[in-house]
């Protein structure tokens, strides 16, 4: 009886010290959590493939930007959507070591598609004329650049709960993105941030003040023009915080169209002839 009494009793204590280890366990996981109280809970990454929607005015890439033109100190502020001929995206085979580029598609995409690191990686890239090429507003050269922000509607991401981006302000002729402007040297960068799964059917608005004004130093940009990749830098399944200084905001449909020049030339648009081409100027 006292064999069993001890038995019993030495059961009861492993319970508790098992309640306890779980206890313990709990705390310390609260305890990370508390380092993010000001923000959400990591996501995991994964490799991640997101889609913004290019397909119509209601909802296709549009770049806002508030400017003064010296020496007047009044604000503007103008709505320019991405030209549709010139968007598009290109895919890197690293089997065959081939690109493939794709312009004018309804939805643009970047990142990789599976675990499989054989499969493609896309990198996406927007044009956002300022000389008014496109019947869209016009941005002077000379503007002194208050804010700007890209706003885009995100209707795909999968394989991740966040996809790490960099977004790059690069240069590329006008309608003629090619196998070469994957891996072009951007001319200036703005911090990472992530795209999350929460974002599908949803606006995503991104602060690009800085890449506005360094398109603005002369000879300034005639196009602005930005290009979307993964961050290949974060391994897939690792944590992700979104940063509270990410600059990103996500914004629910429908999109508030005033000040907004609907017009968009198809992606089949007929190309500008080199006369045009040269006597592009802001």
């Amino acid at each position: 009886m006292n064999r069993k009494a001890a038995d019993m009793g030495g059961t009861a204590m492993r319970k508790i010290g098992i309640l306890g280890l779980v206890g313990v366990l709990a705390l310390v996981l609260a305890g990370c959590g508390g380092g993010y109280s000001s923000s959400p809970p990591p996501f995991v990454t994964g490799p991640g493939l997101v889609g913004i929607d290019d397909s119509s005015s209601n909802t296709s890439p549009l770049l806002t930007v508030t400017y003064t033109l010296p020496p007047s100190t009044t604000p503007v502020t103008v709505k320019i959507l991405s030209d549709l001929a010139s968007d598009g995206d290109i895919a890197f085979d690293p089997v065959l070591s081939s690109f493939t580029v794709t312009t004018g598609p309804l939805t643009v995409l970047f990142g990789i598609d599976s675990l499989n690191t054989h499969l493609p990686e896309y990198r996406a890239f927007l044009t956002f004329p300022l000389d008014g090429i496109t019947n869209q507003p016009v941005v002077p050269g000379n503007a002194l650049i208050l804010s700007a922000d890209v706003e885009v509607f995100v209707d795909l991401l999968d394989f991740a709960s966040a996809v790490p981006t960099f977004l790059d302000l690069v240069q590329y002729p006008f309608r003629q993105l090619a196998a070469v402007d994957f891996n072009a040297v951007p001319l200036a960068t703005r911090p990472v941030f992530d795209f999350l799964a929460s974002d599908v059917g949803n606006f995503v608005r991104i602060e690009v003040t800085s890449l506005m004004q360094a398109a603005q130093v002369p000879p300034a940009l005639i196009d602005f023009q930005l290009r979307f990749s993964r961050d290949m830098s974060v391994p897939p399944l690792a944590p992700s915080l979104p940063s509270s200084g990410a600059r990103r905001t996500v914004v629910a449909p429908p999109r508030a169209m005033e000040g907004i020049v609907p017009s968009r030339q198809p992606a089949t648009a007929k190309p500008l002839s080199p006369a045009d081409l040269a006597a592009r100027r802001r």
